[in-house]
């Protein structure tokens, strides 16, 4: 690291916002956003519950929110991150734990303007990667197009399956015929217990 290093001590907690041009080494606690123009070092122990905006970022600690990197970003071994991270290139060693999306590729925008374009698209109604798409309507609904008349799929036939038997049929009993045209059973008289 270089000379100018401000280091933030494992007893001290940060809140709010640190903005500055000099590398930051963190071995306490950030709850907040931090936007650096150089390198950004969470020691194991460390703990940023920040949104990151920086050159580069190492990380060995815990780190939830969004990491944004216009070098690279690195996770540890012990590294353990909640939150999308964005930055041109991503080194991750083996044991780290990472959960969020991942962009890689140039940064030209800082984080904020990205959430920024990426509202806009969601409002005007744009897909956005990683976002669920519209639920679509049942077939069984009718469906109207540009003023034609709704058109209901067709039903299909139901079918006994080995799960479900077919209803057993019954006999008709007409009216027409009386009592000599009505099966045995219904001629019979129920009686009522008392």
């Amino acid at each position: 690291m270089a000379d100018n290093v401000t280091i933030i001590g494992a007893e001290t907690l940060v809140s709010g916002e640190i903005r500055g041009d000099q590398n930051i080494l963190v071995r306490g606690r950030i709850d907040g956003r931090v936007s650096i123009t150089s390198t950004l070092t969470v020691e194991d122990g460390a703990i940023l519950q920040a949104d990151v905006d920086a050159e580069a970022v190492l990380i060995s600690g815990v780190v939830v929110g969004n990491v944004s990197a216009s070098g690279h970003v690195r996770l540890s071994s012990k590294a353990r991150v909640v939150g999308d991270v964005t930055a041109p290139r991503v080194i991750v060693e083996s044991g780290a734990a990472y959960r969020g999306r991942l962009e890689m590729g140039e940064v030209g925008t800082t984080a904020a303007s990205r959430s920024a374009s990426r509202r806009a698209s969601e409002s005007e109604g744009a897909e956005v990667p990683g976002r669920a798409l519209p639920r679509v309507q049942s077939p069984s609904r009718a469906v109207s197009v540009s003023g034609s008349p709704a058109v209901r799929p067709a039903t299909p036939p139901r079918v006994a399956t080995a799960n479900r038997p077919a209803p057993p049929s019954l006999p008709r009993v007409s009216a027409a015929g009386g009592d000599a045209a009505r099966p045995a059973w219904s001629k019979k008289k129920l009686h009522r217990r008392r």
